[in-house]
């Protein structure tokens, strides 16, 4: 499994308008479907990593890159699996001969009420620590931001990783799993 992340000030205008016309209409049409430029640059962005991944690591050349109708991408020309994440204008993939599924957040307050819906018991303990559950509404604690989107892009990427979609997010426990952490400055990324 290889994976790689960048910023999507990394393509010049050049080099994403020559990924542009080498899709196939499908993908055109797709990209010509986003209204905002931003998602039309993080696609592409996208596109263009993953083609990377794939030249530089399995010799394979212009692959192409497929959206299932649940927005799970495929690759139709190998036999390889692939995951992209974005956050913001940071866009990360991994490919591999298994499924994989990879998420990226980026640590940010928010209310950790958010946790009930998302958290199992296991989990819970984890995220909160010391922390004391009962204010748990608008978190500014950095170790309890960073364990609850620890927790939240692991469940991401275990999702994209079975293809099913965000379904019952309390119905895995991501402690239990093995997984890739990675922290990135203000982000986490996870891959399963």
């Amino acid at each position: 499994m290889h994976w790689t992340y960048c910023d999507t000030a990394t393509f010049s205008g050049r080099e994403l308008q020559k990924a542009y016309e080498a899709l196939s209409s499908s993908r055109k049409a797709y990209i010509d479907r986003l209204r905002q430029q931003k998602d039309k640059i993080r696609s592409l962005t996208g596109e263009l990593l993953v083609q990377r991944l794939l030249k530089e690591h399995y010799g394979v050349e212009n692959a192409t890159l497929h959206r299932a109708e649940n927005g799970q991408p495929y690759l139709l020309d190998c036999d390889l699996c692939v995951s992209i994440t974005h956050c913001e204008d940071k866009i990360a993939c991994a490919v591999s001969r298994e499924p994989v599924g990879i998420d990226l957040e980026k640590i940010r307050p928010i209310n950790l009420k958010l946790c009930r819906h998302v958290c199992v018991s296991e989990e819970k303990a984890y995220v909160f620590g010391d922390y004391p559950e009962n204010q748990v509404g608008d978190c500014q604690d950095r170790k309890v931001l960073e364990r609850f989107f620890e927790i939240w892009t692991a469940k991401e990427a275990y999702f994209k990783k079975c293809g099913t979609g965000i379904t019952d997010l309390k119905s895995v426990n991501i402690l239990a799993l093995p997984r890739q952490i990675h922290r990135l400055g203000d982000y986490i990324l996870q891959i399963l």
